[in-house]
């Protein structure tokens, strides 16, 4: 039994108004064949799980390809094209395949396509013909579709935000494939589209409403005649029809059961959508708290959810350093935080290692994310910007490469780890220790993210604040302007959903 595994991965934020060009997948991830099994046969990702479900069960997995890079905005037509063709050329080269197993996103936004996933899946489907079954993995922040359905076998979305389960739902996704392929099943689906979003503050899957909603994803799991029950918490900073929290029901064989099964999953999601909103302090708030906090101990870590960069922020936003320099946040071990600046890294890096230096950080991607900030003090270690992750964590990435880095100790007691590549965030605490710098040491932490980071921070946080900071990843949703979106709650108080 042959199986190909290809993705092509993103979570487009519209809003960002850096497009995403096909060199920026090349110079994140751009992994072909043999090289796929060097990145993540030992990880933790959705390719892992591929791997583990080759040996489980038994089949020949044909790595083709796989390419991701971190939020960023619309991907032009140039990559979308050149990526889809060599996927498409090495599927059709490298065949005949009895099943396909697809990596993708779900929130993948092309200038052609605002729904990029379901057209890969269209793709591919076409290439390998009706008799052949695709089963896709999707991330939870997927908005789903009805044409992402309609050219797969199944659909299985990852149930734990951080993303702690890829492997496991990539293990359920190969199941399905190989039952599919021996006869033994016949998956039918059912996608029920809630008209509702659900705040990235209250995406966390551990707690609150979102538990809620995922334990009731996992009994009807146990349901008889069900295969597998998903929910995608959507992405709301793509503006898309299609966008809003949707449940995906499959079965074996009983169309009318999956409906069943998923229409009650919506209407209890649509019980909750009051709780599902942004309650999150204000930036000065959120400051003061922190500061207040006892010294010694535990960090008190402060998600800059306006500069989310697992949601398209940009990394450099300089809201919070601002605001804790106005408040008096200084002294030894103050305050840690990183931001993307390759200018300001190279300056660094000319004056070396001990040097007292006097630059301009952050702020400047746009105007959105605040100003540039001078700052004074000196360079502590450069670093080629490459570390290892070896534990789980959000997405399962293991290698991870933010170019030449900088930890830069300023005179007003804060540690800022300047950046060349935009990354995907605050994801691994190895960011950190690889350069010698130690988050548990610190009073306040900034991690550029909403929920990605959590993995790492919660187990060294005294506790964790989400920061209503601005950005292209606002939780102040009333802040974007929409010209493609449905009526959804909480935009629209007056839409109602009756399934």
């Amino acid at each position: 039994m042959r199986i190909a595994a290809l993705g092509f991965l993103h979570e487009t934020n519209t809003f960002q108004t850096i497009k995403t060009t096909y060199q920026d997948f090349v110079n994140f991830e751009f992994v072909r064949g043999a090289e796929i099994a060097k990145r993540h046969a030992t990880a933790n990702s959705t390719l892992t799980g591929y791997f583990k479900g080759a040996a489980k069960y038994e089949f020949e997995l044909g790595p083709l390809l796989f390419t991701f890079t971190g939020p960023t905005g619309t991907i032009t037509k140039d990559a979308f094209d050149r990526i889809t063709g060599e996927m498409l050329d090495m599927l059709k080269k490298q065949g005949p395949w009895d099943g396909v197993l697809l990596a993708q996103h779900g929130a993948a936004v092309s200038e052609e396509f605002p729904d990029m996933d379901g057209e890969v899946a269209r793709l591919v489907k076409n290439l390998v013909g009706p008799k052949v079954p695709v089963v896709m993995t999707l991330d939870l922040h997927s908005n789903i579709t009805q044409k992402q359905l309609a050219n797969t076998t199944a659909v299985v979305v990852y149930r734990t935000n951080p993303h702690l389960d890829p492997v496991e739902r990539a293990i359920e996704a190969s199941e399905l494939l190989v039952r599919t392929i021996r006869g033994e099943i016949k998956p039918v689906q059912h996608l029920e589209q809630v008209p509702m979003i659900i705040n990235i503050v209250k995406q966390p899957t551990a707690f609150g409403a979102m538990k809620e909603i995922m334990d009731d994803v996992a009994e009807v799991v146990k349901k008889p005649g069900v295969l597998s029950a998903s929910c995608g918490q959507g992405f709301p900073y793509a503006d898309v029809e299609h966008m809003g929290i949707s449940f995906l029901v499959v079965t074996n064989n009983d169309h009318k059961l999956a409906e069943q099964h998923a229409k009650w999953l919506a209407r209890r999601a649509w019980e909750r959508r009051a709780q599902l909103q942004n309650d999150s302090p204000s930036l000065g708030d959120a400051l003061k708290r922190a500061k207040a906090a006892p010294a010694g101990g535990q960090p008190t870590v402060i998600m800059d959810v306006g500069d989310n960069v697992g949601g398209g922020g940009s990394a450099d936003s300089t809201h919070i350093l601002a605001e804790a320099k106005r408040q008096g946040i200084a002294g030894p071990h103050s305050l840690l935080m990183s931001l993307f600046d390759p200018e300001a890294v190279q300056a660094c890096i000319r004056a070396g290692v001990g040097a007292e230096v006097k630059l301009k950080v952050g702020g400047k991607t746009d105007t959105m994310h605040g100003q540039p900030i001078e700052v004074a003090g000196h360079v502590r270690v450069i670093s080629d910007g490459k570390f290892e992750e070896p534990t789980p964590i959000h997405g399962g990435w293991r290698f991870f490469e933010y170019g030449p880095t900088v930890a830069l100790d300023t005179t007003d007691g804060h540690t800022l780890v300047l950046h060349t590549n935009r990354g995907v965030g605050n994801m691994s605490r190895q960011q950190h220790y690889s350069i010698g710098v130690f988050p548990e040491r610190y009073h306040v932490v900034i991690c550029k993210g909403t929920v990605s980071p959590r993995a790492a921070y919660e187990p060294i946080a005294r506790e964790i604040i989400m920061a209503n900071t601005p950005g292209v990843t606002a939780a102040d949703m009333g802040s974007f302007k929409y010209h493609h979106r449905r009526k959804l709650y909480p935009f629209d108080l007056d839409v109602k959903y009756e399934g």
